[in-house]
Parts: structure tokens; sequence; C-alpha cells
């Protein structure tokens, strides 16, 4: 009888750790990185660094497509659309890559907008008063909206909404830098 109980009591010291460790095994949590460039059009009559009348304006720029690759992830992963269970934007970088002598001066917010096919467009990242002499503006992430359905998506669109109150230079190159973070439940 002794036997039979040592037997199940070192049975219980090997097994009962390795049950532990099947949740973290079960669940997928990882980031993808992504980066789009787009230029700012053209401004009628462009004289940079012109400064607007004391309100600015807005400015709207063109929707950027981004191809998300969630089905070769999903893949990776050995997961499926239905096992996700939330995927958030983590942050979210705008870069000014050329001129080289310009910054975000001109700005003084910026709301990044997410869309999909059939999905509605969606707040995701803002900054407001932005601050001067910055050639990188990381923009604060509205991490509680849950993007599963745009990510599954192959192709998601970026747009940013601005305010400005000058005239940024012609043909200025930004780069748009993101993290997605998606969590899968594999045991789910």
């Amino acid at each position: 009888m002794r036997k039979i109980a040592a037997s199940v009591i070192v049975a219980m010291v090997f097994i009962l750790p390795s049950c532990i460790k099947v949740n973290p095994l079960g669940n997928i949590n990882v980031k993808f990185p992504y980066s789009q460039q787009v230029t700012i059009p053209e401004v009628a009559g462009d004289t940079f660094g012109t400064a607007l009348p004391i309100a600015g304006i807005a400015i709207s720029l063109p929707a950027v497509p981004m191809v998300t690759n969630s089905q070769q992830y999903i893949t990776q992963y050995n997961t499926s659309a239905s096992k996700i269970t939330s995927v958030d934007l983590d942050s979210f970088a705008l870069q000014i890559l050329s001129p080289g002598n310009q910054n975000f001066d001109f700005l003084d917010s910026v709301q990044l907008y997410i869309s999909a096919p059939s999905q509605p467009e969606v707040l995701v990242a803002y900054a407001y008063n932005v601050p001067k002499g910055q050639a990188t503006l990381n923009l604060t992430t509205m991490t509680n909206v849950n993007l599963k359905s745009y990510f599954i998506q192959d192709t998601v669109y970026l747009r940013l909404n601005t305010h400005v109150n000058a005239v940024p230079a012609t043909g200025t190159q930004l780069n748009m830098y993101s993290v997605f973070h998606m969590l899968a439940d594999l045991l789910g």
C-alpha cells in the first residue's frame, strides 16, 4: 500500500506542474510590426512654412492600404481566425523621412483611423498639442479597441486626419510605423 501511495505522490509531483504549464502553451501573445510610407499631398500655392489663419485648417490625408499578412501569421502560429480573441494597436509612430530639415512644427494634432472592407472606420490613435521640434511623433493608441475583424482581412486602410497651423513642405514623406498585438486562445 505504501508503494502505491508513494507512486501516486511521485506521479503528482511530475504531472501537476506539467498541467500548470499547459495554459501558457495554449495561448498566443505576439506583436506584428508594419511600416508604410506616405507623401503629404501638394498644397495649392505651396509656400512652405507659411503660417495659416489663427484657427489653422483640417486636412485629411488619403487612406493608405496596408496588407495585413494575417493568413500567413495565422498559419505560422498554427491557429485560426476563430481562435483569435483580440487584436489591438500596440503602438503607432510617425517619422519624417524627407526633407531632412522638416519637423512636425506645422502640425497641431493628428488622429489615425483604420477601416477595412465591410468594417466601419474607427479612431485607433491620436496626438493632440503636438510638441514643437519633433521629427518623430509617437501617438497615443486606443488599446481598448478590438481590431480582430479588421486584422483578419487581407488589407486594412490607415487614414490620418490632421490639423495644421502652417504649410508643410510639398512632398514631405512620412513613415507610419505600427505594431499590432494579437492574442489567441488555442484551447478555446
